[in-house]
């Protein structure tokens, strides 16, 4: 006979199973590890660890960072000092030869403007002594030398030697040459270039033809 409840009979109470204690959360502790922070003066004397790591400031006018000239220098084991050092001399150097080249550049651009403005190469050499000749002779040394660094300065005093020109012409004929010459100083101090900017090749201007208001 079996012993084995059947299905109609009571279904008997299971025990409850005791829940199993929660284990408590341990809090995150993250290990953490001080950095090291290096003094710059450290840094500076460290050679590093590729050519391209190298912490370069350029001058003005230098360029870019030369990498095949950072590869020498890390070849030899220069500091990042010691390469500094290396484009800043590079720098004393270079920038004011860079600066002689524009402006030769410069003056050699102003004067085949001027050789192509006034007729040719033959032309200007017989015209250019000419204004040269007239302007040490009526301008104040200043004015002369600021005039003759530019095109438009040169243009400027062709200009008043013309005008000198017609003035002593108006003198002879009973003209006001005087008169037109002082509203041309003034038309010149009126301009923003003049009070504002200080131009120099305007400032020269207006002191040449005081100069030459003065003289006359």
């Amino acid at each position: 006979m079996t012993t084995e409840p059947d299905l109609l009979a009571p279904e008997a109470e299971i025990p409850e199973v005791p829940e199993a204690a929660e284990t408590p959360e341990l809090p995150d502790i993250e290990s953490e590890v001080p950095e090291t922070e290096l003094d710059p003066a450290d840094v500076a004397d460290l050679v590093p660890e590729t050519p391209d790591a190298y912490a370069i400031s350029l001058a003005d006018g230098i360029g870019e960072i030369d990498a095949d000239l950072n590869q020498r220098l890390h070849a030899a084991g220069f500091s990042n000092a010691q390469a500094q050092l290396v484009y800043d001399l590079a720098g004393e150097v270079l920038s004011p030869l860079l600066g002689d080249l524009d402006q030769a550049a410069q003056r050699a651009t102003d004067r085949a403007a001027l050789v192509a403005e006034f007729g040719g190469t033959e032309s200007w050499k017989k015209l250019a002594p000419k204004i040269e000749s007239w302007g040490k002779a009526n301008l104040p040394e200043t004015a002369f030398e600021t005039l003759c660094q530019t095109a438009d300065g040169v243009r400027a005093m062709h200009r008043m030697m013309a005008q000198n020109n017609e003035a002593a012409l108006g003198k002879v004929e009973g003209g006001g040459g005087a008169e037109n010459l002082r509203s041309d100083i003034r038309r010149k101090m009126n301009d923003p270039r003049y009070w504002r900017d200080r131009e120099p090749t305007l400032v020269a201007e207006v002191q040449a033809d005081f100069a030459r208001l003065s003289s006359g």
